[in-house]
C-alpha cells in the first residue's frame, strides 16, 4: 500500500513538473515584441518577426478569452419544394361530370414554389486564444429560423387551375386532381454548433491563415403544410358528395453529428482595415425522421375529418455541408494593447446537401365512380431530393480580453 502511495506521488509530480515545463516552451519570450503599423495598429507578434509563420494570436501576449457575438439577416432556399402546377385551361364547372382530357392538356403551365422569407437569426461564440504557438479553442452556436408563404388563389372564369402535386385525393368520375386556392406554410428551425481547434499565424506582411479542425452538431427541423380548397374538394350538384378541406403535413427533421474542416483568412491593408475570406467543409453522420400525413374535412357541420394518408420514415445516413463566408472588417487594441476589439460585415452562404427527403404521393389509375371516397387506381410515389441553403448578410463583434 506504501509503495503504491509513493509510485503515485512521484508520478504526480513528474506530470507537475512536465506541465510547468511545457507552459515555459509554449509561453512568448518575456517581453514579448509588441508590433506596431503606421497606425499604432498592435501586435503581440507581428508580421516582421523571426519566427516561421509568427502567431497572430494571442495578440494581448497572454492567454485570450475570446467572446463574440453576430447578427444574421438570411433568406433560405430547397430544392424540390414545388406544390402546384398552374395550367391554363378552362376548369370543370362543378355541375356535371366534365371531359377531363383539357385537364390532361398543359398549355403556358409553370410550376409554383412557396415564396422563402429573410429572417434574423444569431450566432455567439467562446473561445480561448492559448500561449502554446497561437493555437486557439472556441465553440460557437448558431440559430436561425426561416419561413415561407405562399397562397395562390385563381377564377373558374380565368382559363386557369392548379394541380396539386402532394396530395394523394382521388376525386369521383375519375377526374384529374384539380383546384383554385392552395396555401403553404413552411417553417425551418437551423441549430449549428461548431467546436473548432485552429491557428492564426502570418503567411506575409499583410496576409494571415487560420486553419482549423472540429467537430458539428447539426439539428435542421422542417415543416412543410398545404391547404387545398375547392377543385376536386368542392361538392358537386346532384351527388350527395359534400364541400371539404384538405391538409397535407409534412415533417422532414434531421440530427448528426461530425467532423469539420476549413481555412479563415485576413488579408490585411493596414490601420486595422482587412478583408476576410472563410470555408469549411462538414460530413455529418445523423438520422432523418420523415412524416406524411393528409386530411380531408367537411367545410360545413359536423367538421368531421378523413385521414387519407399516414405515413412515416426514419433512416441514418451522412450529408455534407459546406460554409463560406466574405466580407471587411476592423480591429484594433485599447488600453495599453490589453484589450482587442473587431467589427466585422460580410455575406455568408451555407450549404446543406440532400436535404429535403420528402416522398411525393399521388393516385393514379382511379375509376369513374359517382362521388368519393374513390378507393380505386394506386399510390403512386416519387421523391425529388434537393439542397437546403441559407445566404445573407452577417455583423458581427468579438471582444478579446
Amino acid at each position: 500500500m506504501h509503495k503504491t502511495l509513493i509510485a503515485l506521488s512521484i508520478l504526480g509530480m513528474a506530470n507537475v513538473a512536465n506541465a510547468n515545463r511545457g507552459q515555459e516552451n509554449c509561453a512568448p519570450s518575456a517581453p514579448a515584441t509588441c508590433s506596431t503599423d503606421s497606425c499604432k495598429h498592435c501586435y503581440c507578434l507581428g508580421p516582421e518577426t523571426v519566427l516561421v509563420n509568427a502567431p497572430v494570436n494571442p495578440r494581448t501576449c497572454g492567454g485570450d478569452f475570446v467572446m463574440s457575438i453576430a447578427g444574421l439577416y438570411w433568406n433560405t432556399h430547397q430544392d424540390g419544394m414545388e406544390y402546384a402546377l398552374r395550367n391554363r385551361v378552362q376548369g370543370p364547372d362543378g355541375v356535371a361530370p366534365p371531359d377531363i382530357q383539357p385537364l390532361n392538356n398543359l398549355i403556358q403551365a409553370e410550376y409554383l414554389t412557396p415564396n422563402f422569407e429573410w429572417n434574423w437569426g444569431f450566432r455567439a461564440g467562446l473561445g480561448y486564444n492559448t500561449t502554446c504557438d497561437g493555437w486557439d479553442l472556441g465553440i460557437l452556436w448558431t440559430r436561425y429560423k426561416g419561413n415561407a408563404h405562399d397562397e395562390v388563389e385563381t377564377n373558374p372564369n380565368e382559363n386557369q387551375i392548379l394541380m396539386p402535386l402532394w396530395s394523394t385525393f382521388a376525386p369521383g368520375f375519375g377526374f384529374n386532381l384539380f383546384t383554385y386556392d392552395i396555401e403553404t406554410n413552411w417553417n425551418l428551425s437551423l441549430n449549428l454548433i461548431d467546436l473548432e481547434l485552429g491557428r492564426n499565424f502570418w503567411t506575409s506582411k499583410y496576409l494571415a491563415w487560420r486553419p482549423f479542425v472540429g467537430l458539428r452538431i447539426a439539428h435542421i427541423d422542417q415543416d412543410f403544410g398545404l391547404q387545398h380548397k375547392g377543385g376536386s374538394w368542392r361538392g358537386l350538384q346532384g351527388t350527395p358528395f359534400d364541400a371539404m378541406s384538405n391538409f397535407v403535413d409534412l415533417k422532414n427533421d434531421f440530427k448528426g453529428v461530425g467532423i469539420r474542416s476549413g481555412l479563415d483568412t485576413t488579408w490585411n491593408f493596414g490601420c486595422g482595415w482587412s478583408l476576410y475570406g472563410d470555408l469549411a467543409a462538414s460530413i455529418v453522420y445523423g438520422k432523418f425522421s420523415i412524416r406524411h400525413d393528409e386530411i380531408n374535412r367537411l367545410v360545413e357541420a359536423p367538421f368531421s375529418k378523413t385521414k387519407i394518408l399516414e405515413t412515416k420514415d426514419s433512416f441514418r445516413s451522412s450529408r455534407a455541408m459546406l460554409d463560406l463566408g466574405l466580407g471587411l472588417q476592423w480591429s484594433s487594441m485599447f488600453c495599453d494593447c490589453q484589450y482587442g476589439l473587431t467589427v466585422a460585415l460580410g455575406y455568408e452562404q451555407h450549404l446543406f446537401f440532400h436535404q429535403n427527403q420528402l416522398w411525393r404521393v399521388v393516385r393514379n389509375g382511379a375509376q369513374a365512380i359517382s362521388f368519393p371516397p374513390n378507393n380505386t387506381g394506386e399510390n403512386v410515389l416519387n421523391q425529388r431530393r434537393g439542397t437546403l441553403d441559407t445566404q445573407g448578410v452577417t455583423l458581427s463583434l468579438q471582444f478579446e480580453f
